[in-house]
């Protein structure tokens, strides 16, 4: 049986308007989402929040996303790394069935995410990526590792690739068109 869950991507400016603040039913600030993401497995937040805190992390601290002030951005890229056959877009929350909801709230770069469970009605967390790895992260699952699915480190941080030279890097053009 699969864990449904929703991501959603929300400037934090729009918990401010409600006395629960980042803990408020996604229901609420639906309207406001930049993206609505649906993945059909791992929902729960052993897996799903551990993942989400993960990425935001790699985004921040190694592809210099400092300020997660633009949620139109934030949600491009969310989509794209997550992405796999089970995963849909939706341009509203309320019309899929799913038992977690998670928003990413942007605006400034202390990046929150809450989790709604939507069956009981109730806030499961609010927490900074930090806390939520402290938390949920479990022995039992092998994360992504962000900077290896993106190929990042291979070509940004290696200290050892070599130089080439002119009559190099003609080689590897012949040979590309060569063969």
């Amino acid at each position: 049986m699969s864990t449904r869950n929703m991501t959603m991507v929300i400037d934090r400016k729009h918990a401010e308007d409600n006395t629960l603040g980042f803990a408020c039913d996604p229901e609420m600030v639906c309207d406001k989402s930049y993206v609505n993401m649906y993945l059909h497995h791992d929902g729960y937040p052993e897996w799903r929040a551990v993942e989400l805190a993960n990425w935001v992390k790699y985004m921040q601290d190694i592809k210099g996303f400092k300020n997660f002030g633009d949620g139109s951005r934030v949600a491009s890229h969310l989509v794209k790394d997550f992405h796999y056959n089970s995963q849909y877009l939706y341009p509203s929350m309320t019309n899929i069935d799913h038992e977690y909801n998670y928003i990413i709230w942007t605006g400034k770069s202390d990046v929150w995410i809450s989790c709604y469970n939507i069956y009981s009605s109730s806030n499961i967390f609010v927490s900074t990526p930090d806390k939520i790895i402290k938390k949920w992260e479990s022995h039992r699952y092998e994360y992504t590792d962000w900077e290896k699915e993106n190929g990042y480190s291979a070509w940004k941080r290696s200290q050892n690739f070599p130089s080439l030279t002119p009559k190099d890097k003609t080689k590897i053009i012949m040979d590309l068109f060569t063969d």
